[in-house]
């Protein structure tokens, strides 16, 4: 059995559906804007739990000889999974030697300057997530949540590259 529209009746069923489309895009993006208002709002009653009373103290400064490798080097297939590379490894081996488990809880800020061996075009926030999953592995830190703010730079070339980290206490 073949059902068949007029072509009056097939219009007027788009009509309607298209109408329907349009007011649910419409209260999608209502709602959209009434949580972004209500975001805005929380952030300017929101207090920061910041140290205040004292001045940001340097508690790291160093430099590794040593590149971290990209985000789209960090990971590789393993199986049905995912698994630390090998450059991933190395370099978390070479942050553990290097600094100090000194497992803080308080609030923390990061200056990262990336010296990388070639004049290669680069994206330099991609190498920030394994600089700072290396700080928690090594000990430095409990968690990668405490940083609060980050200063990420690129430095002038380094044969074999190297990083200069500097770490502070908020």
């Amino acid at each position: 059995m073949t059902l068949r529209w007029s072509e009056e009746y097939l219009q007027t069923h788009l009509k309607i559906h298209r109408s329907r489309a349009k007011t649910s895009q419409e209260r999608t993006k209502q709602q959209n804007q009434a949580k972004v208002q209500k975001a805005k709002k929380n952030v300017v009653d929101a207090q920061s739990v910041r140290n205040t009373e004292y001045e940001e103290e340097l508690i790291l400064s160093c430099e590794i000889a040593t590149t971290p490798p990209s985000v789209n080097h960090y990971w590789e297939r393993c199986g049905k999974g995912m698994r630390l590379s090998d450059k991933a490894r190395d370099f978390h081996a070479v942050v553990i030697a290097l600094i100090p488990a000194l497992r803080l809880t308080t609030r923390l800020k990061l200056e990262v300057i990336f010296h990388f061996p070639t004049h290669q075009k680069r994206d330099i926030d991609n190498h920030l997530k394994a600089t700072i999953d290396s700080l928690v592995k090594c000990g430095f830190c409990e968690d990668d949540e405490q940083f609060d703010e980050l200063i990420v730079k690129r430095g002038a070339v380094v044969p074999g590259g190297m990083i200069s980290l500097k770490v502070w206490e908020l």
